[in-house]
């Protein structure tokens, strides 16, 4: 399957270049949502979390445990990760309510680290508190009339750039994307880690 084919929809992935594919559209997706051009209603949206920090903190919800002790992502998706399960995850997430965590982003997990879906959650809650900082250091700069550079040190400041730079990662083929298959939830950090500063 081409990253160049059209994928609105996380059951057609099959594939890394069908996750890229499928990346790409949400970017276009969001970047239709945000900017009044979505062609639903606005209550009707397919964009709760329209911002990087946003998406992520529904990713940390997504990945924890229910009250009752069950698991929404293992009990919609028992027989993921996998391209198709990631691209599940992510098309759930753009409308999960934030799962607000701090103690999870003190953890400080780095993506070698990730192992489990647990794992996951904390390294998302970890990237969500680095963005927010680095967005909240810029800005200082910019207010106090210091020359702030290109940006942060997070290559992207809106949702909508930040996927299609993951995309765009994904879809590459070079020696490190060989240490995206088998999908596990290292690869998936690690794809978290290079969208962060991926142009």
């Amino acid at each position: 399957m081409s990253a160049s084919r059209s994928i609105d929809s996380w059951q057609q992935v099959k594939s890394r270049q069908g996750f890229a594919a499928y990346l790409s559209f949400l970017a276009v997706d969001c970047e239709q949502a945000c900017s009044g051009q979505d062609a639903e209603p606005p209550t009707v949206s397919r964009w709760t979390n329209r911002t990087i920090d946003g998406l992520l903190w529904g990713w940390v919800r997504l990945l924890g445990g229910r009250l009752d002790g069950t698991d929404l992502l293992h009990e919609e998706a028992p027989d993921r990760p996998g391209w198709q399960g990631l691209a599940y995850q992510l098309d759930t997430v753009r409308t999960t309510s934030p799962g607000l965590n701090f103690v999870l982003a003190d953890s400080g997990t780095e993506p070698d680290e990730v192992n489990t879906p647990r794992d996951l959650q904390r390294y998302a809650a970890t990237l969500a508190t680095d963005f927010v900082r680095d967005q909240e250091e810029y800005q200082a700069k910019v207010d106090r009339g210091q020359w702030a550079g290109d940006g942060g040190s997070w290559a992207h400041s809106n949702l909508c750039d930040w996927l299609g730079a993951w995309a765009a990662w994904v879809g590459a083929n070079s020696l490190p994307h060989a240490q995206l298959e088998p999908v596990t939830w290292r690869s998936v950090a690690l794809q978290l880690s290079v969208a962060r500063i991926y142009e």
